[in-house]
Formats: C-alpha cells, structure tokens, sequence
C-alpha cells in the first residue's frame, strides 16, 4: 500500500495530496487501535491493549530520542575534530532513519499478543490516573471556562461565532475524550465516584458546544464555501454531535465506537466522490463560477483567492469547466518543460497560467511591507566576458567549500537580511543583497521600473542593476542575480530590515 501511495500521490505538487497523507495517517493509526478486536474480546481487553500501545509508544519515543541525540553528537564530534564537512540535510536523513526505522522496530517488539490474557487483566497504571487527573482535566477545565464565557458573550451580544471557536471545541472534545478513555476502567468503582460524574458531565456540556461549533462552521461555509479543512470540521462537528447523543442515552458506552467510527470516516474522506477533495473542488468550482458571473467588486477580488486555492490544491484540470484548453495536457507540458525548476516556481507557473487563461488581473497591495520579485531585463542570457569562474549561487542553499588559486572560498548567506558573505583565504567581504532590494522596491512604489505583462508585484529590472562587484585577495568578484524576492517575514527581524531570497552566480576574475 505504501508503495503504491508513493507513485500515486504527489505531496509537492499538490496541497491536496498532503491531506489524503494525514487522512490515510490518521485512519491507519486507528486501524491498529482496534482492528485485533473485531469479532473478539471484550471492552476491557481493548482498552488493555491500548494502554500498552499508548505506553509501547511512549517508551519507543524515549529510545528514539536518545538514539538520534547520540548519533547527531557524534556527527558534530566528526565535524568539529577531524574538520570533516557534514551537510545539515544528513541530520535529517538521520532522524527519518532513526523514527521511521529503529522507532518503528522498538514499538514492534512490545506489542502485546495475548488478547485472552488482556481480557482478565484488572491492572491500572497509577501514573495514567494522575496524568488524567492533574494535566488533562484541567487543561480541559480552561477549555470549558473560555468557551462557556464566550458562549455567553455571543448570546448577549446577538452576533455569529468567531473562527477560533471551532479550533478551542475540538481542543476540548480531544482532551475530553482522552480523559475519559484513560479512567475507563476505573470510573465505576465506589472510590472514584468523581470519574463517574465526570464521565456524565462531560458530555452535558458538549450540547451547547456543539451547537457553537456548528454554528461556526455554518458561518464559515455560507460565505466561501467547502474547503478541505472545513469539510474535515464538518465531519468532525457531525461525528461529534452522534458520539455525545450516544454516550448520553446509551448504558453500554461501548468505547470502541470512537477509533471505528473515526477509521471510517477518514477513509471516506481520502478517495471518492464523497471525499472531502472531490466535495471541496466541487464548491469551489461553483463557487468561481458564481464569482465569474458577478461585476461587484467584491466579487471580482475574490476571483484570484478561489482560482489560486483551485490550482494550489487540485491543479489547472480543476478550472477545466472555464476554458476549452485541455488544462491537463498543459499542466503535464508545464511539468516536463521545467523539471529543473524548483516546486515552488512550478506552482506559480502553474498559476499565472490559469490567472492568464481566465483573464484574472492578481490584486496585490504596493505597501512597504509587500513582496516583491525582480529579474534582468535580458532574461535567459548574461555575459561574463572578463571574468574567470562563474559558481552558482542560492540564498537558501549552503556551497561547499571551494578552492582557487589554492585559497578556501566559503560562501554563507547571512540571517536576518540574506545578505552574502564570501570568504576566500582569510579575507572577508560581504555583498549587500538586502539593498539592491530596498532600492528597487522604492523604484517600484515609485512607479519607475516595468512590470511582468501576466503577473503583478514581479518586474524587470537592468542587469546591472541587479549586480554588486567586491574585491580581495587579488581577485575580482561580481555578483549576479537571475532573481530577487524582496519581503518581510513578520517575524523577530525589525520592520525595516527586509528579507531577501535570490538566486544567481558569483564571478571571480584572477588579477
């Protein structure tokens, strides 16, 4: 199945294949809850066996943790005593083999087998008690306090619901549900009669929420239709409106209706014409065609939003019912034609074309704080007449160290800004990329410089203006951008520092 999944699904083309990943995730993690119990053993053998998968998994964490930090430290070790260069992305490779390999085989070696031993077993972790007691119900108490606060806020002031409510509910339902999986076994005895009303009380309290979630998602939906994210909250608010009807009427509370009902409802969601892709693409199709139709301006906006969601998500055979261009063969041409290109260019290719074939102008803001893209007016070809060395340069991206005239070149990019630093031998130099932006983004808000005929907030700017030459060590440096995106990241990095991304070459040139 993983195998097949691998040549089927493609995560960085398309958004949507990132969902069906942590559906596909999500159903068979339940699966495993509950499939050994089909036709078989009883409530209290499940929750056993959960108990020791939830521990199993803990502890397989735990040895994971230690194994990768050991190894990690000895790559650093390496790297630092015998000055061995040891790329960042190999830390990576480590953790993927270290949680997806030895993970794996520590949580294998401690499932449990002996589902009629599960069934007699009476034992209860007293840490799980104390876990449920003093981290989840409280956290689930803050829920309870914000939510009902604001539940009364929304009454008193007749108004709709605010997005968040929905996150905070199901932040409430899963801590809830935890709780009362946890203290399962132990809710009916005579000591913890606190269990048992708390159990009771639980779901009382999540009528009126429930109702608040659905109210939210309905205010959410009315106005910009199905998306993944809101189909998934839909099923959510549903499955959660059956499971506390259940749990309020029924006395046997069988508790394996929660992994069961969620397996299913997952898978449904994966593949289909009931999936939450096939709905969500659905919508937002009806929803552009709507938006096509209409001349408020509003409307007219809101074009690019659903029209970028459509391609981002589903790719350009989703706008097929708006032009008579086979989009499919055009999406496949884009592909093959640019494979050399990074995903993330792929993507606004892709999109640009479908803003050009649907004759959609992006709106953008002009304000300081917007993002800008720039390249050379003489797109394609550059001269490097004159120079000696030409080293491809990418501001996300580390170069090894290189060598000329039997001088070590090293070449960082610089956080906040993105600025280059080029070292060669012991001298230092520093290319001020941030600035080239700075200046070209002023000529834009200047109106000064020309703008790409299909795509806003990206210009043409001179060669030359997109070059800044240094010299050291004897040598003559140059650097030349193919590209520049100019932009601030909201982040730490104070509102007139402006980030930078690029790509291009560094020419050296002998003396």
């Amino acid at each position: 199945i993983c195998i097949g999944l691998y040549f089927i699904l493609k995560p960085s083309a398309y958004l949507a294949d990132v969902y069906r990943i942590g559906l596909l995730a999500f159903a068979f993690h339940l699966l495993v809850a509950f499939a050994p119990f089909i036709n078989r053993g009883s409530t209290k053998g499940f929750w056993q066996y959960n108990k020791s998968l939830f521990l199993r998994f803990l502890t397989a964490a735990l040895y994971a943790g230690v194994l990768f930090a050991g190894l990690a430290i000895a790559l650093v070790a390496i790297d630092g005593l015998f000055n061995v260069k040891i790329d960042s992305k190999n830390y990576m490779r480590l953790f993927a083999m270290v949680t997806a390999g030895f993970m794996t085989i520590f949580f294998l070696a401690g499932v449990p087998s002996g589902f009629k031993e599960m069934d007699e077993d009476e034992s209860y972790p007293k840490g799980l008690k104390i876990f449920t007691q003093y981290v989840l119900i409280p956290l689930m108490t803050i829920y309870l306090a914000i939510l009902l606060v604001y539940e009364v806020k929304i009454i008193i002031n007749w108004e709709l619901p605010k997005g968040l409510v929905s996150t905070l509910i199901l932040g409430y339902a899963v801590f809830g549900i935890l709780s009362l999986l946890l203290i399962h076994p132990v809710k009916d005895k005579t000591e913890n009669g606190w269990m048992k009303l708390f159990s009771r009380f639980f779901y009382i309290m999540m009528v009126p929420l429930v109702v608040l979630l659905l109210l939210a998602v309905w205010k959410r939906v009315d106005s910009y239709g199905i998306t993944e994210s809101r189909y998934i909250l839909i099923i959510l608010a549903a499955w959660l409106s059956i499971v506390t009807v259940y749990f309020l009427l029924s006395k046997r509370q069988n508790i394996q209706i929660i992994p069961i009902s969620l397996c299913i409802l997952a898978l449904l969601a994966t593949y289909g014409p009931q999936s939450a892709f096939s709905v969500s693409e659905y919508s937002q199709v009806a929803r552009l065609k709507k938006l096509m139709k209409s001349t408020k301006k509003d409307d007219v906006e809101q074009r690019q939003k659903v029209v970028y969601y459509l391609v981002d998500r589903h790719g350009l055979a989703s706008l097929q019912p708006f032009t008579k261009v086979a989009l499919r063969e055009l999406e496949l041409k884009i592909e093959q034609q640019d494979t050399s290109q990074f995903r993330y260019l792929l993507k606004d290719k892709k999109i640009d074309t479908a803003y050009s074939l649907l004759k959609i102008e992006k709106q953008f803001s002009d304000t300081p704080n917007s993002s800008f893209a720039f390249t050379p007016l003489e797109e394609g070809i550059f001269s490097i007449k004159g120079y000696d060395y030409a080293i491809s340069i990418e501001s996300y991206n580390e170069r090894d160290t290189l060598q000329i005239n039997n001088m070590d070149v090293v070449i960082k990019t610089l956080e906040p800004t993105g600025n280059l630093q080029v070292k060669i031998g012991a001298q230092t130099t520093e290319f001020q990329v941030s600035e080239i932006g700075d200046r070209a983004k002023a000529q834009v808000l200047s109106g000064k410089i020309k703008k790409h005929s299909n795509k806003t907030n990206s210009y043409y700017l001179p060669s030359e203006s997109l070059s800044l030459s240094r010299g050291m060590n004897g040598l003559e440096l140059k650097l030349m951008l193919r590209y520049l995106q100019t932009y601030n990241d909201g982040g730490d990095a104070p509102k007139e520092i402006n980030k930078v991304s690029y790509n291009g070459y560094l020419l050296i040139k002998v003396k």
